[in-house]
């Protein structure tokens, strides 16, 4: 971490190569739009509602607005103000936010503790802080490289930091080797309020394609756009 302070203005997620490989979904949230939340409302219907939209968003994107108000609101509490916001799902669909937050890491660890009630602590592989389950605060905090700060479910820390860091075994890939990784994909989109990747297998009803999908959405429209070659 880079600063004593915690400053008002945060910057964007920065670089995206990182993501890991077999990511199920890879989530760009431009929190400097106000019409983020709107176009999150927006994708969480279309997820159930427009043809031809992938599997994996209308299980995984149908309460996007209703988990994008909440975090929100627990950063607020926190006094941060990311600029962006990465949603992830790992390949079991666990859930995983990040945001970018430069901020001397103690300074950040103690306020932390006061807005979310979680104690940090310091692993082999890294500092985290866990929730004290008094408090009911559902995540687990990670903190990454290049001064990212993951939410993670409570209890999973430990295994999405291992994910997030590529610590963990290298995935199957089959044929998606001849194909963007979701990082790449996720990086060559035109802005929107969001942007989303879709990889996997199995993305849209009968189908066995394996490159990665994209989705934009802006408060009145979603585009889904057709496979990368």
């Amino acid at each position: 971490m880079s600063k004593q302070t915690c400053p008002e203005g945060q910057d964007p997620i920065g670089d995206l190569e990182w993501i890991p490989v077999d990511a199920r979904v890879a989530g760009l949230f431009d929190l400097g739009d106000p019409g983020v939340d709107d176009a999150a409302a927006e994708l969480a219907r279309a997820s159930a509602t427009t043809p031809g939209m992938p599997v994996v968003a209308a299980l995984g994107l149908g309460f996007l607005g209703t988990q994008l108000q909440i975090l929100r609101r627990q950063l607020r509490d926190a006094g941060l103000t990311p600029r962006e916001l990465l949603l992830l799902h790992d390949p079991g669909g666990a859930v995983v936010w990040i945001v970018r937050v430069r901020c001397d890491l103690a300074v950040l660890q103690a306020t932390l503790a006061r807005a979310w009630g979680v104690t940090s602590r310091t692993t082999a592989a890294g500092p985290l802080a866990e929730p004290d389950p008094a408090h009911g605060f559902p995540h687990d905090i990670v903190f990454l490289a290049d001064d990212r700060l993951a939410l993670v479910p409570a209890g999973a820390g430990g295994k999405l930091r291992r994910w997030l860091e590529g610590q963990a075994g290298p995935p199957d890939l089959g044929d998606r080797r001849r194909s963007e990784t979701p990082g790449q994909a996720l990086a060559r989109l035109e802005p929107a309020p969001i942007r989303v990747v879709l990889a996997g297998r199995g993305l849209l009803a009968g189908d066995a394609a394996s490159a990665p999908r994209t989705l934009r959405a802006w408060p009145d429209r979603v585009a889904l756009d057709a496979a990368p070659p």
